[in-house]
């Protein structure tokens, strides 16, 4: 039983990702090349981040109180039906940059529902002695996505243009809906009686403040995520200005990141991490930030996709590590709460948008990279000396 629900899950996880990860290629490829503007980059991140930020926390109140599943499956429809809009808005000609920084936030707002729904449904899906191994494997499946999602972008902008990528984004996104609908949880989630909402928000506050684990990792998360935010959002107009490549290298080289980590996760899954956690996650994000610094140097295309895959290896380990030291240092009933908190400092990755794509419109793409990825050195340093507790953390391989 757990292990066919695992199997869906794992299914849907990459359907899902594949999905999400079009947005992200589509979003910034398409308002770079209608606007030519970094300042339109930055714009769809901030529409991104205030709907994401805005939907975080009520999305973890939402997933303590009902249903995971169908939380999940409401994201899949709000994310088709916003993409099929602009689909058809490009393939009428009647688009604006305005279309599509209002889809971004309609997405912005959908993945934050999913990721809560997704990180507090998984624990219930999978027996606890294989919670770890899960939460590995679940992330490796998330990063095949990634892989697959650029080349089949790349696939569709070669032979009918990036029109038909938003239609296919719907269709992935309604396959998933169904692929959800499938899923058995081994227990259920939802209470049978509720709290005030302002003590639910008053206990998530208390239990992130006084575990020093939970404070540190979820620093890590939204700082990770800006540098993500920065990387991912940036990778158009350094794949044009630096590696003078066109849709076909701009699709590889987000592939490359997808290849790191779809392998890093694996690692993970079949290793079970490290007994050393807090020394991991802090050379692991040390070592992303740098591969990123040598990614925005290089002008070589061969290295940049070494340098592309090696970031999204590191990234997918650090993520990983930190992703199951959450998972295990709650119970299930501040769970959804939780993950409606991670995924706010997930919020990182949009603000990362707009910040780069601010800089970059006065500094230049690479040198607006380096200076983030100098930022995120720092305080990672200051979080190894300032967080003995993170430091020391130890889990069971």
């Amino acid at each position: 039983m757990a292990s066919i629900e695992l199997r869906k899950f794992l299914v849907g996880t990459v359907v899902w990702g594949i999905g999400n990860q079009m947005v992200t290629v589509t979003q910034t490829y398409v308002i770079f090349d209608i606007t030519q503007s970094a300042l339109q980059l930055a714009i769809l991140g901030a529409a991104v981040v205030v709907a994401s930020v805005s939907m975080s926390l009520a999305s973890g109140i939402l997933a303590d109180r009902f249903s995971r599943k169908t939380l999940l499956m409401c994201g899949s429809v709000m994310t088709a039906t916003s993409m099929l809009m602009i689909g058809l808005l490009l393939l009428t000609g009647r688009v604006e940059p305005w279309h599509i920084q209002v889809a971004g936030a309609i997405h912005g707002a959908a993945l934050a529902l999913d990721w809560t729904a997704r990180f507090s449904l998984l624990p219930i899906m999978v027996p606890r002695n294989i919670l770890a191994r899960s939460v590995f494997f679940d992330n490796s499946f998330f990063n095949l996505g990634r892989v697959l999602a650029p080349l089949l972008w790349g696939a569709i902008v070669h032979w009918w243009g990036y029109d038909w990528s938003y239609v296919v984004i719907a269709g992935m996104m309604a396959l998933n809906f169904v692929i959800v609908a499938t899923y058995r949880p081994l227990s259920s989630s939802i209470p049978t009686t509720h709290q005030a909402i302002w003590h639910d928000v008053v206990e998530i506050a208390t239990v992130v403040r006084t575990n020093s684990i939970l404070t540190g990792n979820l620093t890590f998360t939204f700082v990770n995520a800006l540098l993500m935010g920065g990387f991912i959002y940036l990778l158009t107009p350094i794949a044009r200005e630096v590696y003078n490549v066109g849709p076909g290298g701009y699709s590889q080289l987000f592939a490359a990141v997808g290849l790191g980590a779809f392998v890093g996760g694996l690692l993970l899954g079949f290793t079970g991490g490290f007994k050393r956690t807090g020394y991991a996650l802090l050379v692991t994000n040390i070592f992303t930030a740098a591969s990123a610094v040598v990614f925005a140097l290089v002008a070589s295309l061969y290295f940049g996709y070494a340098f592309a895959l090696l970031f999204g290896l590191i990234n997918a380990i650090h993520i990983g590590l930190g992703t199951i030291s959450l998972q295990m240092a709650i119970t299930d009933n501040v769970r959804g709460r939780l993950a409606g908190v991670y995924e706010l400092a997930w919020a990182g990755f949009p603000a990362g948008g707009f910040v780069f794509g601010a800089m970059a419109d006065s500094l230049g793409s690479s040198a607006s990279l380096i200076i983030g990825c100098g930022f995120v050195i720092l305080v990672t340093i200051s979080i190894g000396i300032f967080n003995p507790n993170l430091r020391r953390l130890r889990m069971r391989v």
